[in-house]
């Protein structure tokens, strides 16, 4: 146990007590929780329970002053669920050797989410065999961040296989990130209708390359529909290259006063001289061969960083007006 000097309260009392602290604070009901932490102090004195309770109140009002005092306290009597509170405050304060330390502490516990957290700093410090062992002894309690972590490093090392295990494991939690690279990992064998299958999902749970990714799919396949409704979902999440590829799937579709308008709004948005250039194609295909020639060559030009002449200057500018 981690109490001591019981009062007035049995061990499954005072546990009682302090489950019905905490689903006042899952439920925003401060006011309850600190009050049920409160009578548990004072029935038990020295449980770090309340301590880390009332922490957890005063953190939450924004007190982080006494939230500290209130976790402190029952990390003295090493409870993991204190010492993994004040590594999260150590690492937003920009600590990380005072986070480490109490990630570490919590670890020693199994407390849940330490061994990812210590993962992910490792992993963030480019220690990949610390962040390695650490998101390995996270994933025996099924961690899916963990589990996508694991996934994303074995297909950085080529190991497909392993990396399939571990994002499986990570999607049945619906993980966005972990669908996402799945999808990339289906599409490079040739499996479309898995990518399809986990691009879409990714989408829908809000990740920002889903819809994208599900329109370069559409345009490999030649699916230029299909494409082009993906890629306007793509455009409701400003995803950086949905203009280009949205633009792309107009000019296959051969609608080109739509393509024109989506290559001249990723040019002058975001620079990307891809669509400069394929405007010019654009232009080329519409009867302004000469207009579409410069603007051609003046993509050429500035993707090797070479001045333009005053014809191709010219052009640009008023595309830009």
């Amino acid at each position: 146990m981690w109490f001591m000097n019981k009062k007035t309260l049995s061990d499954d009392q005072a546990t009682a007590l302090n489950e019905q602290a905490w689903a006042a604070f899952r439920g925003q009901d401060l006011d309850t929780a600190l009050e049920s932490f409160q009578t548990l102090a004072k029935a038990c004195p020295a449980d770090p329970r309340w301590m880390n309770g009332v922490g957890a109140v005063s953190l939450a009002r924004e007190d982080r002053a006494d939230a500290r005092r209130h976790f402190q306290m029952a990390a003295e009597h090493d409870y993991p669920g204190s010492h993994y509170n004040l590594g999260i405050m150590a690492y937003q304060d920009g600590d990380h050797d005072a986070a480490r330390q109490h990630f570490q502490r919590a670890a020693e516990h199994d407390y849940p989410g330490s061994h990812y957290n210590l993962g992910s700093m490792a992993f963030q410090e480019g220690d990949h065999d610390a962040a390695r062992h650490y998101f390995q002894q996270a994933a025996e309690y099924d961690c899916p961040r963990s589990h996508f972590y694991l996934g994303s490093m074995a297909y950085q090392d080529g190991d497909h296989a392993a990396a399939i295990e571990h994002l499986d494991k990570a999607v049945r939690h619906d993980h966005p990130e972990a669908l996402n690279l799945l999808g990339d990992i289906h599409l490079h064998a040739e499996r479309y209708p898995q990518a399809e299958q986990a691009y879409r999902r990714a989408a829908e749970l809000g990740n920002v390359d889903g819809y994208n990714n599900l329109g370069l799919l559409y345009l490999q396949l030649e699916d230029y529909q299909q494409a082009k409704q993906a890629l306007l979902q793509a455009l409701q999440s400003d995803h950086v290259y949905a203009q280009h590829n949205l633009a792309v799937a107009y000019h296959r579709l051969g609608e080109l006063e739509a393509a024109e308008r989506w290559y001249l709004i990723s040019f002058s948005q975001h620079g990307n001289l891809q669509s400069l250039e394929n405007l010019g194609h654009v232009y080329g295909e519409s009867g302004r061969e000469a207009e579409g020639q410069a603007l051609v060559a003046a993509s050429d030009k500035l993707y090797e960083d070479q001045p333009l002449n005053d014809y191709e200057q010219a052009l640009i500018d008023r595309l830009l007006a």
